[in-house]
């Protein structure tokens, strides 16, 4: 008879990750919240409601609330209304769980699952890093859409371009289209950073292998290549559209000096007739 015993499940925490603005500046929200900040940086604001109930809001505009009653959660964001993006296409989310098992063999220690990762004590360190990866994927998420709206603009002007063979576009939509596709390049590279291993990870080999294996599930390597593979394409897009558009500008600068001057030798012979 086998006596060997499992170990049993003694708790799950619920962790919900948000994507709610392009930016937040964290110093105009210390005063805002239910409780006092216990933790902050230019990146990071921590709230703590107990021992093991977290509230984080990070500048890239992600938020993750740790083990926080969903009446909480509503207030928080009803605190910070005025700062959320309006449109729904920056909201993505993503929902998380921390399951605590004791008597965990070595081998099952901290590993990370489709939707939770397995530890065999809960520490401040393991939920700051949990939750630094799901904010960075629901903010990874957003970019994910905006630049598949950024890409079907782009095969519009080039299904025009095959079709009709000129852009047809105002000048004025087509600044706005380029100043909409250089804003969100610059907003990838500027949140590129948070790929980078904390500090808590360097000497802590425990920690570093639940970053690295967060990271391994949540593909961030890989979902930051294919966009910036899309951002190239998008680049090259609109420098040809750039260059069919100055092309254009200078045909009909050509066009209008090419009539004046025919207008000016048409007043000459009408002068001296």
């Amino acid at each position: 008879m086998n006596t060997e015993t499992r170990p049993q499940l003694q708790q799950l925490y619920r962790i919900k990750a948000m994507h709610i603005a392009e930016r937040l500046r964290l110093k105009d929200l210390r005063e805002k919240f239910s409780r006092p900040v216990t933790d902050f940086s230019n990146y990071e604001l921590v709230i703590k409601y107990s021992d093991d109930s977290y509230f984080f809001v990070y500048n890239y505009g992600s938020i993750v609330f740790f083990n926080v009653p969903d009446d909480l959660q509503e207030r928080e964001l009803a605190a910070i209304q005025e700062f959320r993006t309006p449109s729904d296409v920056a909201r993505t989310s993503d929902v998380f769980f921390i399951e605590v098992q004791e008597g965990l063999p070595p081998e099952n220690v901290n590993k990370v699952y489709f939707d939770r990762v397995v530890v065999a004590a809960l520490s401040f360190e393991k939920i700051k890093i949990v939750c630094m990866h799901l904010a960075e994927s629901t903010a990874l998420e957003y970019y994910e859409i905006l630049i598949e709206n950024l890409l079907e603009k782009t095969s519009v002007f080039s299904r025009k371009l095959e079709r009709q063979g000129r852009i047809l576009e105002s000048s004025e939509e087509l600044v706005k289209f380029i100043g909409k596709c250089l804003n969100t390049k610059q907003e990838i590279i500027a949140n590129l950073y948070i790929v980078d291993s904390p500090e808590e990870t360097w000497d802590n080999a425990e920690l570093d292998k639940v970053f690295r294996e967060m990271k391994i599930m949540m593909e961030v390597d890989t979902r930051y290549r294919a966009l910036d593979y899309k951002i190239k394409i998008i680049q090259d897009s609109v420098e040809i559209i750039v260059d069919l558009a100055k092309t254009k500008r200078e045909t009909m600068l050509e066009l209008i000096i090419i009539l004046l001057i025919a207008f000016e030798v048409v007043l000459s012979i009408i002068k001296w007739q």
